[in-house]
C-alpha cells in the first residue's frame, strides 16, 4: 500500500517504485513485464499494471516500453486483476487495476492542497467529501467522478454509523445547514438496506438528536458523526 508520504519516488531511472518498494534498476527502457518481473509479481500476464506521473494514470501493457529518463518522478501500481476501471480526476480520465479505490492512495498520489478536498460527485445525489480510510467503488455503472474544490465552511460534512455499515462509505455527505437530520437517515437506511428503525435512535458525542429538525436547529456543524442504532435494549432489524 502507498504511503501519504510517497517517499520512495524515484530519484532517476535506477529506481523504480512498484507498490510503494523502491527496486533498484540497470535499465532506463524497461517493457510492463520487466517492471512486474522486478517487483517479483509473477507471472505477469496475471497482473495489471499502472503508471501514475504529473496527475495522471497510465495502463501499462506487458509489451509497452517505458523510457524512465523521460517520466520524471513516475511511480507503478500493480494489482492481480485482469481488469482496469475507469474513473476522473478533475474530468481527466484515469484508469485503476481494483475495483475499490481507496481515499488513502488518492490523497498519497494526488497532491490536494490543505484549503482544498476531494469530492464524488454523482448526479440528483449529494455531494461525498471523500475522507481518510474510505472508499470509492468502481465497478457501478458509469463512471465516478472525483473533483477537487475549495473547503465549503458553510456545510456540513455528515457520516452516519450503523450496526449495518457505514454511510458513505467514502467519506461524509456535504449538507446544507438545514437539511432535515432525517433526510441524511433515511438515504442511509436505503443504501445500507435497513428495514425497521421504528426503535431506534440517533446521537451526537452520547447527546440525543431529534431527526426531525435540522443540522442548524441542532446545533450541529463542521463535521458530524451520527450514531444511529438501537437504543440499549431497544429493537429494530437491519
Amino acid at each position: 500500500m502507498l504511503t501519504q508520504e510517497v517517499e520512495a519516488r524515484a530519484a532517476d531511472w535506477r529506481h523504480v517504485v512498484v507498490n510503494g518498494t523502491r527496486y533498484d534498476n540497470a535499465d532506463p527502457l524497461l517493457s510492463g513485464r520487466d517492471l512486474l518481473d522486478l517487483a517479483g509479481m509473477v507471472p505477469a500476464s496475471e497482473h495489471t499494471l499502472i503508471a501514475i506521473c504529473n496527475k495522471r494514470t497510465h495502463l501499462i501493457g506487458l509489451d509497452d516500453k517505458v523510457d524512465l529518463k523521460l517520466e520524471d518522478g513516475v511511480v507503478f501500481r500493480a494489482f492481480k486483476s485482469d481488469r482496469a476501471f475507469a474513473w476522473t480526476l478533475d474530468e481527466i480520465g484515469q484508469i485503476w487495476g481494483a475495483a475499490d479505490l481507496g481515499v488513502d492512495e488518492v490523497l498519497a498520489l494526488f497532491v490536494v492542497g490543505a484549503d482544498h478536498e476531494l469530492v464524488l460527485e454523482r448526479e440528483d445525489q449529494p455531494d461525498v467529501v471523500l475522507r481518510p480510510g474510505g472508499i470509492v467503488s468502481l465497478d457501478g455503472k458509469g463512471t465516478e467522478d472525483i473533483v477537487t474544490r475549495r473547503k465549503r465552511p458553510d456545510f456540513v460534512l455528515v457520516t452516519v454509523f450503523t450496526t449495518a455499515g457505514v454511510f458513505p462509505a467514502e467519506g461524509a455527505e456535504r449538507v446544507k445547514p438545514d437539511t432535515l437530520v432525517n433526510d441524511v437517515l433515511k438515504r442511509a437506511a436505503h443504501k445500507l438496506d435497513i428495514k425497521d428503525t421504528a426503535n431506534w435512535v440517533v446521537t451526537v458525542d452520547g447527546r440525543d438528536i431529534n431527526p426531525a429538525l435540522s443540522f442548524a436547529q441542532s446545533g450541529l456543524a463542521g463535521t458530524v458523526e451520527l450514531d444511529w442504532g438501537p437504543r440499549e435494549g431497544g429493537g429494530g432489524n437491519a
